[in-house]
């Protein structure tokens, strides 16, 4: 099917097999029936349609208005490599990410209808939607989260054959997440370990002590600080990638939201930490590797979000919080070039090897395993390590920052 779609190299096999629940198979399959240029126009536009939700939901979580407000947190989004990831693969997780922020603000304003919509939309993508539980704490929210968990689950097991296709599904999730658990393009603790010589038991078991030993933190700093339901809300999106089991860059986009939200509010020290994180965070530092020539337009793009970020900040006058986006920036941009050119990674899937042939009779996720050992992308490198723990230190910078701004802007 795909040989007969134009601009597809049909010199090699390539199969990048898909895994979600069962209710997204409506969306989907209505487009899987439109001719192909209609479906990926369809498709882009809901992409775009997110990303103007996402922005706007956020505006409303920092109870911000005003056209600058607007204008200078879209060039943000616009130039921060998840989002750019998400557009240019085509991803679920932009519309998840701004299901994640419709929520919130529903949520906010006690919007049943609305909250429900919103968290339905965000469970495309279950992993990232689980930042939601950090949200209930309120009989309007438990109320929105339930009925869309109701339609979510009449969708999966409808659209999915029942009980049995729901199985079928778990079953598939696991062989996908086993395929891909140590590649170079999953930014997990236990992808990192794996890619610093640690063999497949000790990277599972490291990236299950930092999963416990991050949700024990957001657990106790949102007691211990009295995190609000927003700011809690906020912090368990900060530490989702530390959590989680299966993230890729363009899943970083959720991180926009309390991103957004702190580049509007937060002064003195919790400003500085969260201008560090943006850059972390925004920059596809991976990509300095993967993409070796296009590291000065990477590096651009980085100058962008640090300049956005400073742009959104209460006020005009200059602070010294907003040097910490421009000093973090050009210390790792000191860092990444130099070990993009030493150590360029490949990417999928460019780097098969001409004439590649997948396993005849490999299910799709065996067939994903062999072709990322083709392409090398289950090498291990320490260098490809420190690139992708650019963004889980973000993470840690981020949880740092919405504490400490709770304690100056409790509202």
């Amino acid at each position: 099917m795909e040989r007969t779609i134009g601009g597809v190299d049909r010199s090699h096999d390539e199969l990048l097999p898909y895994v979600g629940p069962a209710a997204a198979l409506p969306l989907f399959g209505a487009l899987a029936r439109l001719p192909h240029r209609l479906a990926v126009r369809l498709w882009a536009g809901l992409l775009a349609a997110a990303l103007g939700a996402l922005l706007l939901a956020s505006l409303a979580l920092a109870r911000s208005r005003g056209v600058r407000a607007l204008l200078v947190g879209l060039l943000l989004v616009l130039v921060s490599g998840p989002a750019i990831s998400a557009l240019a693969l085509g991803q679920v997780a932009l519309l998840s990410a701004a299901g994640l922020a419709c929520a919130l603000a529903a949520y906010e304003r006690r919007a049943l209808a609305g909250g429900a919509l919103a968290t339905l939309v965000a469970g495309l993508q279950p992993n990232l939607a689980l930042a939601l539980i950090a949200r209930m704490r309120e009989r309007s929210a438990l109320l929105a989260a339930g009925a869309a968990g109701l339609a979510f689950a009449v969708l999966t097991l409808a659209a999915g054959g029942g009980p049995a296709g729901f199985a079928a599904y778990l079953h598939r999730l696991g062989e996908h997440g086993r395929a891909e658990r140590f590649a170079s393009i999953q930014h997990t603790p236990a992808a990192l370990a794996w890619a610093l010589g640690a063999p497949a038991s000790g990277a599972s078991a490291a990236g299950l002590i930092v999963a416990l030993l991050a949700l024990a933190a957001l657990l106790v700093a949102t007691v211990r600080a009295r995190l609000s339901a927003r700011d809690g809300a906020l912090l368990a999106l900060a530490a989702l990638p530390l959590i989680v089991p299966f993230f890729h860059e363009h899943d970083f986009a959720i991180e926009l939201i309390p991103l957004l939200v702190l580049a509007l509010r937060a002064e003195g020290a919790a400003r500085a930490w969260a201008g560090a994180a943006a850059v972390l965070l925004l920059v596809d530092w991976l990509g300095f590797a993967q993409r070796p020539a296009g590291g000065p337009q990477l590096a651009a793009l980085g100058i962008a979000v640090a300049a956005a970020f400073v742009a959104l900040g209460p006020g005009a006058r200059a602070r010294r919080a907003d040097l910490a986006p421009v000093l973090a920036l050009a210390a790792l941009v000191l860092i990444a070039l130099p070990l993009a050119r030493a150590y360029p990674a490949p990417t999928w899937p460019d780097a098969l090897p001409p004439g590649y042939r997948a396993p005849a009779r490999g299910d799709a996720s065996a067939v994903w395993a062999d072709e990322q050992r083709a392409a090398g992308l289950d090498a291990r490198s320490p260098a490809w390590a420190l690139l992708r723990a650019f963004p889980l230190a973000g993470c840690v910078a981020l949880g740092i920052s919405i504490v400490l701004n709770r304690r100056r802007d409790p509202t």
